[in-house]
């Protein structure tokens, strides 16, 4: 059985490693396809060893970490804000119903806006390491909200009528019946929400101009026309998205066991 095991997990990491190199091969191609008819090489698609140049010339600087660790910081800030509201306002809609019908016009609209318009309009409002923060927040908070109504609305209404039937106080039906429920939904809303409040928090950073942050980093390159070193913090932005989610399954799925 163990053996069948690890033979399933060297599958996968085959996969991934064929998949990677496959794509890094389209990659090298379409650079060197556009580089042939371009006047300046790598200026407007950069082939793999110039943007891992600019990644290694990156890490090689205190700012890059610096930026990097505020980065993160920011987006968890707003995660947990977000996470914290949306259960909280998930159970005062449980508990008052009107809440809901007259919060769900709001949650529609920040839910349909593109994230770029929020950051236009607050932008004025808010300073960079704030505006980064809310719109993470503003990310998160209507998907962990959606995940809570649903699982109260999800919960065995036979439960339901046994907990009427008893008597169960909200605290123990919270415990007992419905916390058990709210952990099937609740858990990919929150897998879901790291990854869109990390990509929104970086959007938020390029067009409100934050400092010390990815988002400048990028801005830097770009005012300079460096193509490969905005290649090289896309890598980065790609990498850490993708150890968040990978870091929020884990801790989630230990949490749900």
């Amino acid at each position: 059985m163990r053996s069948k095991s690890i033979t399933n997990v060297a599958l996968r990491v085959l996969k991934g490693i064929f998949a990677l190199a496959f794509w890094l091969l389209v990659w090298q191609l379409a650079s060197d396809a556009i580089n042939k008819e371009a006047t300046v090489k790598n200026f407007l698609f950069p082939d793999i060893e110039s943007t891992l140049s600019a990644l290694s010339a990156l890490l090689s600087t205190d700012k890059f970490y610096e930026a990097v660790l505020l980065s993160l910081m920011r987006v968890v800030t707003g995660l947990v804000l977000g996470i914290i509201s949306g259960i909280f306002l998930g159970v005062i809609c449980k508990k008052i119903p009107i809440i809901k019908d007259l919060i769900s016009p709001m949650i529609t609209v920040v839910r349909s806006t593109p994230v770029a318009s929020f950051i236009v309009m607050l932008w004025v409002l808010l300073s960079g390491d704030q505006l980064s923060v809310f719109i993470a927040f503003l990310m998160v908070m209507p998907i962990i909200w959606q995940s809570v109504c649903d699982g109260f609305d999800g919960t065995d209404k036979g439960l339901v009528e046994l907990a009427d039937l008893y008597e169960f106080s909200f605290a123990k039906r919270l415990k007992l019946l419905i916390f058990p429920t709210l952990k099937k939904y609740l858990i990919p809303a929150v897998i879901t929400s790291t990854g869109l409040a990390w990509k929104a928090e970086i959007a938020a950073e390029i067009i409100g101009y934050t400092k010390r942050s990815i988002g400048q980093g990028i801005n830097d390159a770009k005012q300079v026309l460096d193509t490969p070193t905005v290649f090289a913090w896309t890598v980065v932005i790609i990498v850490f998205s993708i150890l968040l989610e990978t870091g929020a399954k884990y801790l989630l799925g230990r949490f749900k066991r």
